[in-house]
Order: structure tokens, then C-alpha cells, then sequence
């Protein structure tokens, strides 16, 4: 079970994409010299790596909170070819088959019931997309549409449920999110002067109980994963956080 600081840390990853598809933050500063003279950027000492993996061009992230007992592993698809935490200067971008933690071999298979560009499964973890330069919508980078039962505010801090949309206004969230245009989340920062504003965690609950962590950006009507909301959508967020405090 995770502290209630890790399981911040690990929702407020999802607001960093663009240092997750450079995969590495450094932790710490110690002696050493580098593995090899190049343009590669090097590191020296600990790397706090967020768990990700790059696959026919998207980069996907690894979902440590969801329950994923219902979900099962299709075709073999590849394998791990190149890990960065055993280099001191990784390659950078990352490549098709490059991994931050994922061991070298992991192999990598279909998740069934979801299109590769969306879920991958990586030995037994779930890996999800966070950035696909080919996705026009929400759906095309999540393959989300008509397999969401729920939604639901959680806390940022701990990750407990806080309330559930209620039955109307999750149809219309279930039905309008999946439609959103998709921003990658580097234009997205820009555009939100680095995503400043109140936030709120949603997790979005699949029919299969697998789940989806989006935060929720008040200032800008902005979601991450990753577009703006419509006015309507916008209003029925606001509506649905004010009755966490109802009485």
C-alpha cells in the first residue's frame, strides 16, 4: 500500500510528462565519471526515474495503483531492448524498446479488449499512453470509449475516494470526455504557464476494474490526460466538486 506521500508523488507525475519522455530526474549528486563522451546528457549519482517505455513511437507509463486482475495479456508484440538506469549517460530521446526501469528481455504483450497504442501490458505491470503524436482525441490516446463504468473525485493525497459523480452527470462525462481534443501535454504546460491553478484527481473506473488517473485543472478547464474542457463539461466538474462538501 502506498504512503500518502507516494501516492501524491505518483498522481502528481502525471502533471510532468515532459520530464517522463526525457525519463529521468536527477536525485542526487556524487563522484564519478561518465560512461562515454557524446551528446548524451550524464547523470552522476542516484536517478529518481518515473517507470516508463517507448513503443512504435508512443510513450507509455506505468500504472502502479490501478487493480488489473480483470484485465488479460494478448499476443507477444517485442521486448525491452535498452534500459536507461544502467547507463550513466542515456540516449535521449528515448527509442522504440528503450525502458527507464523495465529490465532488458521484459516482454511486451497486447492488453485484449484495448488497442496497443493505448495499453500495453510489460511482464505483469500495465503501461498506459501519455503521449501518442498520432492521437487527434482523449480516445485515440486512451481507447476509453463505452468501457468507462465510473467516475469519481479522489484525494491527491492519498488516493481515497472522495465522490462519486453522480449517475447523470457520469453518462455525460463518460459520453463527452473520450470526445475531447487531445494536446500534448508540452503544448499543454505552455499554454497553462506550467499548469499553475487549482487541481483535483479524478479516476476514471473501467467496466473491466481497471482504472485511469486525470487531474483536473480549474483555472484553465484543462485535463491531464490531456485536453481542454468543453464549457458544458467544464460546468458539470465544477457542480459535481461542490457536492463533496455538501452536507
Amino acid at each position: 500500500m502506498k504512503s500518502p506521500r507516494q501516492w501524491f508523488l505518483a498522481a502528481f507525475s502525471l502533471m510532468i510528462t515532459a520530464l517522463m519522455l526525457s525519463g529521468c530526474m536527477p536525485g542526487g549528486v556524487a563522484g564519478g565519471m561518465p560512461e562515454k563522451a557524446g551528446p548524451y546528457k550524464c547523470y552522476y549519482g542516484d536517478v529518481d526515474y518515473a517507470s516508463v517505455l517507448r513503443w512504435n513511437g508512443i510513450t507509455y507509463m506505468d500504472n502502479s495503483d490501478g487493480d488489473i486482475s480483470g484485465l488479460k495479456a494478448g499476443d507477444k508484440i517485442g521486448k525491452i531492448r535498452y534500459r536507461k538506469a544502467d547507463h550513466t549517460c542515456p540516449r535521449d530521446p528515448m527509442l522504440d524498446g528503450d525502458a527507464t526501469l523495465l529490465e532488458v528481455g521484459t516482454q511486451l504483450y497486447e492488453v485484449k479488449g484495448y488497442k496497443t497504442a493505448a495499453r500495453l501490458m510489460a511482464g505483469d505491470r500495465l503501461y498506459e499512453a501519455t503521449d501518442n503524436p498520432s492521437a487527434q482525441t482523449i480516445n485515440d490516446l486512451l481507447d476509453i470509449e463505452g468501457k468507462i463504468k465510473t467516475v469519481r473525485f479522489v484525494s491527491g493525497m492519498d488516493g481515497s475516494p472522495l465522490k462519486d459523480f453522480t449517475p447523470e452527470a457520469s453518462a455525460v462525462f463518460i459520453r463527452e470526455y473520450p470526445k475531447l481534443k487531445y494536446v500534448p501535454f508540452n503544448q499543454l504546460a505552455k499554454e497553462t504557464k506550467q499548469w499553475v491553478g487549482d487541481k483535483y484527481w479524478l479516476e476514471i473506473e473501467m467496466n473491466d476494474g481497471s482504472s485511469r488517473r486525470v487531474v483536473y485543472n480549474a483555472m484553465f478547464a484543462a485535463f491531464h490526460p490531456s485536453g481542454y474542457a468543453t464549457p458544458e463539461l467544464a460546468r458539470l466538474v465544477e457542480a459535481q466538486r461542490k457536492l463533496i462538501y455538501r452536507k
